[in-house]
Formats: C-alpha cells, sequence, structure tokens
C-alpha cells in the first residue's frame, strides 16, 4: 500500500539542520529565573497578600485615601438638603433641626454621609424624640446630596387642663404630645376638646395620656352627643386618667355622667331612647343625667336634692331613675 512506500527521515539530516542545532543550544545554556524571596516577616506577608511591588502598594494606599475622603470629609455625597413630606408646616423647622441632630453623629459612620446613613436608625430616632410624629411612613435618599422624609404627623384632639395650671395637648391616638403654655394674651390654643383633670399623675409627654378604650368612649361621645342631646360638648372632667367615671358638660347648662367600664354603645343608644322623652321645658331644667348604673339612666333636676349628692357608689336615691 501506498503508507508502507513512505520513507522515514533521516536523524543525521536533523541533527545538521542549523534551525535545530540553534535551538538545541539554547535549551543547554536555559536557567530558571530566580525570584527574590522578601527579606523580612513584613515583606513576606504583604507578598502574600498582592502587595510585593511597589506599584501594588501605591494604588492600594491611593484607593484607601479616597474611601476615607469619600467617608468622612465632607464630599458631595454629604446631605445637603432635606425635604420633609407629610408634617404640618408649623412643625417642619422641629423636625428638620432633628434629622439635623441625626446627621450629626459620627461614630461608628458618618450619618450625613448619605451613601452611609442608616434609614431604620434615622426613622426610630424622630419616632423616639418627636411626639408630634406618628409614623415614618419612608426615607428615600436621591444621590448625590438629597435626603426625603416622608412622615404622618399626629393631630392634636385634646387640651387636658390640669388642677395645677398646666397644660397638655393630646393627640387623636391618645398619646401626650407637648406642654403648652399660654402665650401674651393668656389664650390657649383653639380647636382641641377642653379636659379637665383632677390629678395628672402618670401624664407624661410621650405616653399614652388615654388608653384606647376610653379614645373608642371620647370618640363616640364627641361624634354622636351633639345629635343625641341637641347641644354641644362645652368640655370632659376626669378624677384622674385611672379613674372609671367622666363627666360630659354641654353647652347647654347640664351635664352627662358615664363610665368606662360600660360598653359606649349601648350607653349611647339608652341615651337615643331616653331624651325623647323629654320635652323642651324638661331638658332646660336638668342638672345632669348619670347613665354609670346598668340599663338604668338617672335624672337630676335642679332645684332638688340630687344636686347636692352626685358622687355616690349607688344611684342616689333622690334622683329620677327612667329605664
Amino acid at each position: 500500500m501506498f503508507g508502507k512506500n513512505k520513507k522515514k527521515p533521516d536523524s543525521k539530516i536533523r541533527f545538521q539542520n542549523s534551525r535545530f542545532k540553534h535551538r538545541l543550544s539554547e535549551a543547554r545554556g536555559y536557567k530558571r529565573h530566580i525570584r527574590n524571596k522578601p527579606g523580612g516577616k513584613g515583606e513576606f506577608f504583604l507578598s502574600k497578600i498582592g502587595l510585593g511591588s511597589w506599584l501594588s502598594r501605591f494604588s492600594t494606599l491611593l484607593v484607601f485615601f479616597v474611601l476615607i475622603y469619600l467617608t468622612f470629609i465632607p464630599n458631595f455625597f454629604f446631605v445637603k438638603n432635606i425635604t420633609i413630606n407629610g408634617e404640618q408646616s408649623g412643625d417642619k423647622s422641629t423636625t428638620e433641626t432633628l434629622i439635623n441632630s441625626y446627621l450629626s453623629k459620627e461614630l461608628p459612620w458618618p450619618q450625613k454621609n448619605l451613601v452611609l446613613l442608616s434609614k431604620n436608625g434615622l426613622k426610630n430616632f424622630l419616632l423616639k424624640n418627636d411626639q408630634k410624629i406618628l409614623d415614618v411612613t419612608a426615607v428615600n435618599k436621591k444621590l448625590p446630596s438629597t435626603l426625603i422624609v416622608n412622615l404622618v404627623p399626629r393631630v392634636d384632639q385634646f387640651l387636658i387642663q390640669t388642677a395645677s395650671s398646666t397644660n397638655f395637648s393630646v393627640a387623636d391616638d391618645g398619646v401626650a404630645t407637648a406642654e403648652i403654655f399660654p402665650d401674651a394674651s393668656d389664650t390657649l390654643p383653639t380647636g382641641l376638646t377642653e379636659v379637665k383633670l383632677d390629678d395628672s399623675e402618670g401624664l407624661i409627654i410621650g405616653n399614652k395620656a388615654f388608653n384606647q378604650n376610653q379614645l373608642n368612649f371620647l370618640n363616640q361621645t364627641q361624634s354622636q352627643l351633639s345629635t343625641i342631646v341637641k347641644s354641644p360638648i362645652d368640655s370632659y372632667e376626669l378624677a384622674s386618667l385611672q379613674a372609671p367615671d367622666f363627666t360630659v358638660y354641654l353647652k347647654s347648662g347640664f351635664k352627662l355622667l358615664f363610665s368606662f367600664n360600660s360598653d359606649s354603645g349601648q350607653v349611647l343608644n339608652r341615651l337615643k331612647l331616653l331624651f325623647p322623652q323629654f320635652a323642651d321645658s324638661d331638658v332646660k331644667k336638668l342638672y345632669y343625667v348619670d347613665m354609670r348604673f346598668g340599663n338604668n339612666g338617672y335624672v337630676c333636676f335642679k332645684a332638688t336634692a340630687c344636686v347636692q349628692n352626685i358622687i355616690l357608689p349607688n344611684a342616689p336615691a333622690s334622683t329620677t331613675p327612667i329605664n
């Protein structure tokens, strides 16, 4: 076959080839490059972590200083603009001051740096230190230097006037938000429901002045009483924040006595049945209606004996019970 007739190359001719001889000569004279070993422990360590050359060391040092600059030295990533959404206009300056106070924190990371700013940290700080804020719904970073904070404000609903003439605002969720001082004209904020409190023990800014049950009862009386008794509410009165009973003073001149221990819906439904039984002349003579005793409503008229004795553990004998 054709393959069997192929001649093998002559080894003598290959060894006489000049090119082959040159490569063979180079191979005989080849010496492996010996890398210098680091002189000390420090050099050995740097070599191990890839910093054996001066170029690598310089590059690493340069990156380190750039990171230090971007982290700690005021630059284009530091907060310059603060946008507050949802806060009432009169409270924005207070909130912005609190935000700047938080941004001034330096350790462990400077919070004024927008990249390093802790969103949860800022949210918790505002909720803890500003009782006018009900919730922080979002903290957004708009690079390079704008911070956007979205808030839900607490809305003041009650004005508590204590026996010691100290006044407190209470929000619609029952939290005491601030101590209020009359201005130069000795006036208090308008638009808040007045609550007179004989004993203010336990009333602390930031804590609940009214628990949820009390708050629900007060809100229901506010929304329904004016329609039921045909008279606007003037104010409320409590012996203390822990007292089970409270009094509602009406602008028409009489008052209603309630217990927080009662079911507010049932009590108000009984009032709806009770008041249509009064003639207009009877309403004008009313001194109080006591709704604290079960299914009964006790009525006291002016210039009668019951006027002198209304805070008894049982229904006064001189009052008129109406079922």
